[in-house]
Formats: structure tokens, sequence, C-alpha cells
């Protein structure tokens, strides 16, 4: 096993009630060369005071609010290790995540980010000696979100290359971060529950016109930096209308919903290839649905959500180190 020292980087903004359980699923790692950095991001709940028992274990560093980028970003900056991971303060690891992602990425130079996919029940005690690992292109993450933030493990010398989180997103920064490196670099997918992923009503991604407006931003950002990768911009705003789409459905906005289903037949009328929509139909069969939730709900449809966000540009480069 590598014994490259790893960092591991943990934003926290009034999350006092969950960071402490981060933090322990962090030290208990059966991978010992591990450093534990908490960035506290201006929390106003005792962040500091919950975390006062692990001071002699973890490296602690209070910053004025400033936002989840600018957080990981400061974790980034102080951080020793070869290999930077993030933990998200509402997160938990399996005790064998890091032990067994970086088994899976010995001897091989070339990969520079390794993640896994988000899992939702409870960890099994026991992860498997073989998990399934698969390599992920651009391709992938234009599609889909193949990897977890609190699952993500990469070469510190990345961040030299591309840069640090982009701090004009409010959401979907991390996809803009795994686009960058992949574009340079091999990242692979470790296909085994790593990581819990804990949901609550605070999340960032229950926030569907902020996600869509920061998703949309990142998608327009890499076409113009990348346009070898044109042939794919269609493909990637149809997937974005898609998960659009059934983020407002959660929402209980079935108008909202249905607009971004259309779009996304619109753009991209073939049929999608992600096993989410290997059904055939399921596209339409969402409409079908959603427009007799709306007709249900009464009323018309009701102007876009996403207008009450500001539509100022944001900057097209990634904040750099």
């Amino acid at each position: 096993m590598s014994s490259q020292l790893v960092s591991c980087v943990i934003p926290a903004y009034n999350y006092g009630h969950l960071v402490s359980r981060a933090v322990e699923s962090a030290l208990a790692q059966t991978y010992r060369e591990i450093e534990v950095i908490v960035v506290d991001d201006g929390s106003t709940d005792g962040t500091a005071e919950r975390l006062a028992p692990y001071r002699d274990r973890i490296r602690y560093f209070y910053q004025e609010n400033r936002g989840l980028s600018a957080a990981r970003n400061a974790g980034i900056r102080l951080a020793r290790g070869e290999w930077v991971a993030f933990l998200d303060a509402d997160d938990v690891w399996h005790p064998r995540k890091t032990e067994v992602q970086l088994n899976v990425a010995a001897g091989r130079s070339d990969v520079a980010l390794i993640g896994s996919p988000k899992y939702y029940s409870t960890m099994p005690e026991h992860l498997p000696p073989n998990p399934v690992v698969r390599q992920l292109g651009v391709r992938e993450f234009l599609l889909s979100a193949p990897i977890g933030p609190s699952s993500a493990l990469v070469r510190r010398t990345c961040f030299d290359e591309v840069g640090y989180f982009d701090e004009a997103l409010s959401s979907i920064e991390d996809r803009d971060m795994w686009l960058r490196v992949a574009s340079r670099h091999a990242a692979i997918q470790v296909d085994c529950p790593c990581w819990y992923y804990e949901r609550h009503p605070d999340q960032m991604s229950r926030h569907s016109a902020r996600m869509y407006l920061n998703y949309e931003r990142v998608l327009r950002k890499f076409f113009a930096e990348h346009p070898e990768a044109n042939r794919q911009r269609g493909l990637a705003y149809s997937y974005l209308y898609y998960d659009t789409a059934h983020s407002y459905r959660l929402e209980g906005n079935s108008w909202a919903a249905l607009r971004f289903m259309c779009r996304s037949i619109g753009r991209w009328p073939r049929a999608l290839d992600d096993q989410r929509t290997s059904e055939p139909f399921m596209r339409w069969k969402f409409l079908a649905v959603e427009f007799r939730r709306a007709l249900a709900s009464g009323g018309a449809p009701p102007l876009p959500p996403w207008r009450e966000f500001s539509s100022r540009p944001h900057a097209n480069e990634a904040a750099r180190p």
C-alpha cells in the first residue's frame, strides 16, 4: 500500500451538529498516513467549540464566510499531502475508503483523480476486496456526476496546473474541477460504498434554480475553453435539462419540471445513453406524469423560477493559486 501522505480537507459552515461525525470518520481511516484539515468558513453555531476535543489531532483554520469553494481552496493551500481528499461536513467516510481507493491506483502514476459514486444507504461493514473500477473521461463528467465530492482524491500537483475551485460558482463547483482535471489526466471511479451521503433540507442540491444556473455556467465555460469537445455539446445540455427537470420534480414544481424535460428532448431527441434513462421513452413518460400533476395543481404555468437569481456574468477563468 502507498505510504503517501493524504490531506483530508473538511469545509464547515454551521454544521457543528454534524462535523464531529465527519472528523471521526476521517481519523478512523485504516490508512494511517493522513492529516485532517477543518476549514471553518465563518460558522456562528459553535462549530469551533464542538471541534475542541479534536484539536490535538486535526488542523483547524477559521476564516470569514466566503463560501464552499473558498473554504476548500483554503484547505488545499494548507495541505501538505501528495493527495488531497475532500469530505463535506455532513458526510461520512467508510473506515477503509482511503485504503481501498489508493490500492486501486497503486502503480498508476497517470491517475490524478479517484472517486466513488454517491450511496444513500447505510455503509456495509466490509468493502469488496476487488471493487469494480471504471475509467472516467471528460464525456462522463459532462453527462453525469460519476463521483461525489466527498469521495474525491486528487493529486496535489493538479491544482498547480488547473487552478483552484472557482469561487464564482455557488454550486456545481466540483463538476467544474473534475472536468478540468479529467481534460488533462486519467480519472477512475471505484464503484463501492466508500462514503455515506447525508440527505437533509439545507443541501445545495435541493435548490434547483441555483443548481441550474451554475451547471449551465460550467458547461458554457468548458465548451468555450475546449472547442474540440463541441460535438458533445447537445448531449451535455440535454442532460443538464434532464437533471434540472428531475430536481424541480423533487421540489414539487411540475410546471418547471415539464419545461426542462421538453428542453431536454428538444436538444437531444434521440435516446440518452445513461443507465438512468435505459427504460424506453422514459422522458416522454416523465412528461405525461408531470403534466397530470401540473393540471391537478391548478393555475397557469408560473414564470421560470430561476429568474429570481442574478444573471450577472461570472468570470470565465477559474481561481488560480
